[in-house]
């Protein structure tokens, strides 16, 4: 194996650009024990170490069946399209490799049937991507939405020509013989390498642990690339949770089934009663979009009413489809289904019932026992309520996931590798083990080959006040430290904020400013990030603003990105229901919130964002932090400890003159 990551070996002659590194031989070593003995290995390598190599050689070597899982879908279709076949060619070891993305990627020809039919329903924008999905799908083969270019990531259309878990039809669709859903599954059966999201992950080992088939085939060794986001993406996959939105949408289908079968008088009274039940509750929750705590006392008659509402029609389509079989027999199809899908919601609503008899408001925990053993699933789970413009959902989400998780990582029986560049804490990895379970894991820590010290300046400002508890004045003084560094390096740069209010406030100021006004571009307004990108790549000269999204699973090297800006270190705000119960159960077992769950998720989160500037071996550049605390607190040293040793200053005239010279030795490249 170590021949092969050899400066001289067969990777190097089929993978462009391909350097040897000493701590990439020391991760895959690594990787091939815990594959050879089983149990668990969480390795954190810096940018540069090559860890995609470190796993990936070693797991093609051993000959096993594998899942490797990512968060980003930039990583997803590197590894699928580029790096696997690479290493497979490189060791002689070519494989059957497939990728399987959750269902919402693929298109569903019985939903954009259903949409053509009604194209009044559209917009004009709507409609013209209507027609460029029907153009595409006449000829594609895998009916992954992510190849038909014509439409933006994020067009409402795409809902409307996509299933969900709910609306599936399966077996009873007449058009599952050419699903591109159930196609890419089986194929994935196939496959001895599959490479996934960690929604489809986690899909699967729910599926398995209830006793269902899996997404997956069964594997002997998980990879779980950009780990850092799984213990949130477990947490989601965990959760229950029902929205109004969800429940209109049955309705309509129903409504379309009945019509279909010709029996809409039987079920129109029952129908009409849900839906005004689903009015009653959306009127009876917080209207201000945002995240609210739900109170055991609260809702009770609107859900127990909804509860009713669902329960009739759900008898109701029972019987009518019953009824109708003989002579309805397709028509009634849709109805039973649709049968099947209000009780699987009911069942969802029901559980949320049950939970209520907790609350997890900051004020009180009447019945909750937080000593009890923490293996047992559903022990402590916040109840709360998301508002939007369009819905309400209700929500049960657990507090803490690691005994949840050990469970299906037991169900799984594989080797299991942990990866990313952000998962320790000045060395410590017992924050993340914790979370998941993993305190008995092996550890490893591969530094970055790169010279921070050379090519990096970290720069603190003095001139900008500490954050208090109102941004009032604040990104203000952040914008007037951060422009000239940003003139001084010719833009190319990113501009990181910690909330939406205060990108909002960098973006007024620079559409105000003369020289800024036509050389920035923003994050909001509903543009996908791959175009932003696009847009900060080919312009060369401006500043991308950003929040968290763009803190993590961005790859922007070399001379386009010489600048990253932080307004303030990246503590979470205590406004999610879910992050307060967090806090609440660690206090209630006498723990410190602060250093259990605030300090270190932070430390991490600003890990991600430092970590946008370097990707590459020559790339160079200044890091802005406009917060004082980093050197005035004293959890200060923690996040400098666990960042890359960039040299710290407070001059801005030394920061000017680095950055001056970094653009101009770009320039000069670049004559």
């Amino acid at each position: 194996m170590l021949e092969a990551l050899a400066p001289d070996g067969p990777l190097s002659s089929v993978i462009e650009g391909f350097v040897a590194r000493e701590g990439q031989r020391e991760m895959a070593l690594a990787v091939a024990e815990t594959l050879a003995d089983g149990g668990c290995l969480i390795a954190e390598a810096g940018p540069g170490a090559g860890k995609t190599l470190a796993y990936l050689v070693p797991a093609l070597l051993a000959g096993r069946r594998a899942v490797i899982s990512t968060h980003s879908r930039n990583l997803q279709d590197q590894l699928f399209l580029r790096d696997l076949p690479q290493v497979g060619e490189a060791l002689g070891r070519p494989v059957k490799v497939r990728m399987l993305k959750g269902r919402a990627n693929y298109l569903c020809r019985y939903r954009l049937a259903l949409a053509a039919e009604k194209p009044g329903e559209l917009d004009g924008r709507e409609r013209v991507n209507l027609e460029s999905v029907r153009a595409w799908a006449a000829h594609t083969v895998s009916g992954d939405l992510a190849r038909c270019e014509e439409v933006p990531e994020n067009a409402p259309i795409l809902r409307r020509v996509t299933s969900t878990r709910e609306n599936c039809l399966g077996k009873e669709c007449p058009d599952f013989e050419s699903c591109h859903v159930f196609r890419a599954r089986e194929q994935a059966m196939q496959a001895r390498i599959v490479v996934v999201n960690h929604h489809v992950l986690m899909a699967d080992l729910l599926l398995k642990a209830a006793g269902a088939d899996g997404l997956l085939p069964k594997f002997d060794c998980l990879v779980v690339d950009e780990a850092h986001a799984l213990p949130e993406v477990a947490r989601e996959s965990l959760a229950v949770s029902l929205g109004t939105g969800q429940i209109l949408d049955a309705l309509r289908d129903v409504q379309r089934e009945a019509l279909a079968a010709g029996v809409w008088a039987e079920v129109e009274e029952e129908h009409d009663a849900l839906r005004n039940a689903v009015r009653d509750l959306r009127l009876a929750c917080p209207r201000d979009p945002g995240e609210s705590d739900w109170a055991p006392e609260m809702l009770r008659r609107e859900i127990e009413m909804l509860d009713f509402s669902m329960e009739q029609l759900i008898e109701c389509c029972e019987d009518v489809a019953e009824e109708e079989e003989d002579a309805l027999v397709l028509a009634t199809v849709g109805l039973r289904d649709m049968r099947e899908r209000l009780e699987t919601m009911c069942g969802a609503l029901d559980e949320l019932r049950r939970d209520q008899e907790f609350e997890y408001a900051d004020h009180a925990y009447p019945d909750a026992d937080f000593d009890a053993d923490p293996a047992v699933p559903g022990n402590l789970r916040a109840g709360w309520i998301r508002t939007t413009r369009s819905q309400v959902s209700l929500n049960l989400t657990p507090v803490e996931i690691a005994g949840e998780f050990q469970r299906l990582v037991a169900e799984a029986e594989a080797s299991w590798i942990f990866s990313s560049a952000t998962l320790s804490i000045d060395g410590d990895f017992s924050h993340f083990a914790r979370r998941l379970g993993f305190e008995d894991a092996r550890e490893l820590l591969v530094s970055s080959p790169y010279d921070y010290r050379r090519n990096t300046l970290l720069y603190v400002p003095q001139e900008v006040p500490v954050p208090g508890r109102t941004a009032e004045g604040f990104t203000k003084a952040v914008l007037e430290a951060a422009l000239p560094v940003a003139s001084a390096a010719g833009g190319r740069a990113f501009f990181l904020f910690t909330s939406y209010r205060a990108l909002d406030e960098a973006r007024e100021m620079l559409g105000d400013d003369p020289a800024w006004k036509d050389r920035f571009v923003a994050q909001g307004a509903g543009r996908p990030r791959s175009l932003l990108l696009e847009e900060f790549r080919s312009r060369k000269d401006c500043i991308l603003l950003g929040t968290r999204s763009f803190w993590q699973g961005v790859d922007v090297r070399g001379s386009d990105l010489i600048l990253v800006v932080i307004d303030r270190l990246p503590f979470e705000a205590p406004v999610n229901p879910v992050y307060r119960a967090r806090q609440h159960a660690v206090r209630a077992r006498g723990g410190d919130p602060f250093n259990e769950i605030s300090l270190p998720e932070a430390v991490l989160a600003l890990k991600q964002g430092v970590g946008r500037l370097v990707r590459g071996e020559s790339d160079k550049g200044v890091v802005m932090i406009c917060d004082q605390r980093l050197l005035t607190r004293g959890y200060g040293h923690r996040f400098l400890a666990s960042l890359p040793p960039m040299p710290l200053t407070r001059d801005p005239g030394e920061a000017l003159r680095f950055m001056a010279r970094v653009a101009g030795e770009h320039r000069r490249e670049a004559a």
